[in-house]
């Protein structure tokens, strides 16, 4: 349908004269549409806003007005809804070939996708326009955020309440293989959480020096065992220094003879260590060291590579919360790390991937008697407990009483487990390798011990 170009309030992405008919053609199509069955009105997720030529955003506004009062929409009522704007619009005649121009409602979902990428690569355009001229964080800022909704626009495929019913009836009946989630590992912290699942954000929280970081290590490493892909962002330790913990973990070689392999190394280690390095070569394992790094870059880092690999069982963990890097001003220190968990847990959700993110423990640990943490230990935000889906301590207490029995008995609690029990998971850490091995698994709901390897 012929109309004018005149009136755009939008840029439109390229000069192609064939890209902007098929886009005209698209919104006529719907208006159209629209005319001749009304009831296509409650299924469009458009808003006018989306149209770029004024003529369809005043009747499609006036079409909307109607929906909104609950009364009839057809010719004679939109015309009315108009008033004084009809004449706007191309007078009558100009609704009259709309009416007639669309035959059929079968392709409109297709038109309606055409409307919206052509409206989301104008935003795109004019933020990045803006950015040219002006080249301000600002401006950089409003071009990344019309980048990211229009990712977050193309990846809203929603369950329906019927999906939802036939894929857990098909669950009755089909044994699941395997885990729900990442395996941890370890049988027994399997066992309460199911491994780390889609979507969860879990914290891992300890004072300094109870290996919190070989830890998480460790848990990324498992995940690649499972032929995963793991992504570890280290805002304190270089890369350098999280691949020689890894390897020493790996090959139980003592970490200090990092200072000096090749005089430290024996003559049975050198292969193992070959062979360490060897496998952590072909590991899908991702390592990314940055002090300053902040929200936004984390998210474009994960988006990158979970297109390089979207099927696979993926683990992202971050080294530590209180060291991310917040662009936004808060008036409380609180604030801005509640601001943190949630982006994070955010992003957890829409890529459908589990973040293990290692946190602080405020001091009051210090200054009780019984030393283990508890959920109020938290530091800066009861955000954190509150955006968590899984909430891990680490205790040694032989860091506390180096007279303890304990000998090298980590005990990793799970404090909070949305999604299932909570319980207390010992296992041995060896300090001098960075290495945590079997143990065995007490729930809190009074259901024993269970042995683990």
């Amino acid at each position: 349908m012929n109309d004018e170009t005149s009136g755009h309030d939008l840029h439109h992405p390229g000069h192609d004269e064939q890209l902007l008919r098929e886009l005209h053609e698209a919104e006529s199509m719907i208006i159209g549409a629209v005319l001749l069955e009304a009831d296509i009105l409650d299924t469009l997720t458009l808003e006018e806003k989306h149209f770029t030529l004024v003529k369809n955003r005043l009747i499609f506004k006036a079409m909307k007005g109607l929906q909104k009062k609950r009364l009839e929409i057809n010719l004679v009522m939109v015309v009315e809804e108009l008033g004084d704007d009809i004449e706007n619009v191309g007078g009558v005649q100009f609704l009259l070939a709309l009416a007639n121009y669309c035959p059929t409602t079968v392709n409109i979902e297709q038109y309606e996708q055409i409307v919206l990428k052509y409206y989301e690569l104008s935003l795109i355009k004019n933020s990045a326009h803006h950015f040219l001229n002006s080249y301000t964080p600002e401006s950089a800022q409003g071009l990344y955020k019309a980048l990211i909704d229009m990712h977050t626009n193309t990846n809203t495929d929603e369950e329906t309440k019927d999906d939802i019913i036939m894929d857990l009836y098909e669950s009755l009946y089909m044994e699941r293989d395997g885990l729900p989630g990442v395996s941890t590992g370890f049988e027994s912290l399997n066992a309460l959480t199911g491994g780390w699942k889609e979507g969860e954000l879990i914290i891992l929280a300890a004072r300094p020096s109870m290996g919190k970081t070989a830890f998480a290590i460790q848990l990324a490493w498992e995940c690649t065992r499972e032929k995963g892909v793991s992504m570890v962002f280290s805002l304190e330790m270089s890369s350098r220094q999280i691949m020689q913990r890894l390897l020493s973990s790996i090959t139980d070689i003592n970490m200090m003879k990092w200072q000096n392999p090749y005089k430290y190394l024996t003559k049975d280690e050198m292969p193992r260590m070959h062979g360490a390095m060897n496998a952590v070569y072909k590991a899908k394992l991702e390592l990314s060291q940055n002090g300053m790094i902040t929200l936004p870059e984390i998210r474009q880092r994960i988006m990158n590579l979970k297109r390089e690999y979207p099927t696979e069982p993926f683990l992202v963990v971050i080294d530590y919360l209180q060291l991310i890097t917040v662009k936004e001003r808060f008036d409380r220190h609180d604030l801005a790390i509640g601001h943190i968990t949630k982006q994070l847990k955010g992003m957890a959700k829409e890529f459908g991937i589990p973040i293990i993110l290692l946190s602080q423990l405020s001091r009051g640990v210090e200054s009780r008697d019984d030393k283990r943490p508890r959920l109020s230990d938290l530091r800066d935000s009861g955000n954190i407990e509150q955006d968590a889906d899984v909430v891990l301590f680490l205790y040694r207490d032989d860091y506390y009483y180096p007279d303890s029995k304990s000998g090298q008995e980590v005990e990793v609690k799970i404090a909070k487990n949305r999604n299932g029990p909570v319980g207390t998971v010992k296992l041995e850490f060896v300090r001098e390798f960075g290495r945590f091995r079997g143990g065995w698994m007490k729930r809190e709901q009074g259901d024993g011990c269970v042995a683990s390897v």
